[in-house]
């Protein structure tokens, strides 16, 4: 009869463990919008790129240089044990879903006249907490999607990552040109102030052109030295996100024209949801909050408990008896002082919590590919712009110093030509490099 009720007992419970008072999961609802509005004047492709980002730019060495950062870079380590941790801490939670299972021993001697006994106990214990209304399940549930999202919180650091690598790269290589400019024009003003020097020894000119000159030639050194600290302390950037110490990176020597400008590639605002790793963490970090809220109702419901003890016992030498008892008990919260409603508010509340920040991370999506398309269309703009104005620079600095040479104009007339064909070629490497980092910074807010 025991054994018959006993038997009933269990598949009654576990049929109501079949159920869960988690809430149904429903997406935030929010406005969605149909297209892009900064695409005017950028060429696109609508289809997305199966191509990581930095390898479309077409640099053997950027490539090596983001291999040794996904194996190396530090903060990428960190989260990665940052997803074992939650792994963990998943493993835990999921543990009261399954039956705990204790062994004990035990021996003992007695001292009595006039013969000593000796006795040994060995058995074990089975207990199983049947999950009635899916608390166990919700909160291993909860404490899976908060694997989840470590996962997801990983590839945004990986995507941090290697934008922030290739921007470091692609400035690098600007400010090897930069350099490479500011040298060539500082080595024309050393020439020049040769020639004034000579004519002002001659008496052709005065010595302001002299010291007009002497603070151009200062100028342009200022230029370098500045150039150079930027180009010292990019390379030191990158050589933490290698996981390397700054002394032992040699500085990438090559020009910017070694990167090519790629395609854009566009996805619909829509795919943005489910493309991007910060949006899918917080949606992950939202789903668990749900399961929260179901294991919180939970824990308002009794609780039921089946257990299992056998046990052997005897006497060295005599006799054994063994003894096996099966019980099970119900526990049911009466009073609390508030600490099972304070549980649920507290849960409902983390929900609604992460319903906005999912909301604001969708929102704050939109923004950063709207300011990055925008961004590139102005970057596209200044580029044809400034290419003109180098043109345009060259030739008047070219007619200037001949001009100069045949002495047909004032040192005035070369010195302003030669600052501005300074200016401009300076301008437009810098422009370009920006073209590049737009096209990262599209790349990032697309999630890929």
């Amino acid at each position: 009869m025991g054994k018959l009720l006993l038997n009933g007992t269990v598949a009654f419970s576990l049929a109501l463990s079949a159920c869960s008072l988690a809430p149904t999961y429903e997406r935030p609802q929010m406005a969605v919008p149909a297209g892009w509005s900064s695409v005017a004047g950028i060429g696109v492709n609508a289809q997305t790129s199966p191509t990581p980002f930095w390898r479309e730019l077409g640099s053997a060495d950027l490539d090596r240089l983001v291999e040794l950062a996904l194996a190396q870079n530090l903060d990428l380590v960190a989260a990665l044990q940052r997803i074992e941790q939650a792994r963990a801490q998943a493993k835990i939670a999921a543990s009261p879903l399954y039956p705990t299972i204790n062994a004990s021993g035990s021996a003992s001697r007695t001292y009595q006249d006039p013969k000593d006994t000796n006795a040994a106990r060995v058995g074990g214990s089975v207990s199983y907490e049947v999950d009635l209304w899916g608390k166990n399940r919700n909160t291993a549930k909860s404490a899976d999607y908060r694997t989840e999202a470590s996962r997801f919180d990983r590839e945004t650091v990986r995507l941090v990552v290697t934008a922030d690598l290739t921007n470091f790269y692609t400035q690098i290589l600007s400010l090897n040109d930069r350099i490479r400019i500011a040298e060539f024009s500082l080595k024309n003003a050393e020439e020049i102030l040769r020639i004034v020097e000579a004519r002002f020894a001659q008496g052709s000119v005065s010595g302001l052109e002299v010291s007009q000159q002497r603070v151009a030639v200062n100028g342009f050194r200022t230029a370098l030295a500045s150039l150079i600290e930027q180009q010292t302390t990019t390379v030191n950037a990158l050589a933490i996100l290698l996981g390397r110490a700054p002394q032992n990176l040699p500085l990438p020597r090559f020009e910017l024209a070694s990167v090519t400008m790629p395609q854009v590639n566009l996805m619909p605002p829509a795919t943005l949801l489910t493309a991007r790793p910060d949006i899918q963490s917080a949606e992950a970090g939202l789903r668990g909050a749900n399961a929260d809220i179901g294991a919180a109702r939970a824990a308002f419901f009794p609780s039921l408990t089946l257990g299992l003890d056998s046990a052997i016992a005897a006497g060295f030498g005599g006799p054994a008896a063994a003894a096996t008892s099966i019980a099970s008990s119900l526990l049911a919260p009466i009073f609390t002082g508030g600490k099972l409603t304070g549980n649920l508010d507290n849960v409902t509340a983390r929900q609604k919590e992460l319903a906005a920040t999912y909301q604001k991370t969708v929102l704050t999506a939109f923004r950063e590919v709207e300011d990055a398309l925008a961004a590139l269309k102005s970057s596209n703009d200044r580029a044809v712009i400034a290419r003109a104005t180098v043109i345009e620079s060259q030739n008047a600095y070219n007619i200037a110093k001949a001009r100069f040479d045949a002495g047909a104009i004032d040192y005035l007339n070369l010195l302003e030509t030669q600052r501005s064909l300074y200016q401009a070629q300076d301008n437009q490497v810098t422009i370009n490099q920006g073209q590049l980092q737009s096209f990262v910074q599209l790349r990032k807010a697309l999630g890929a």
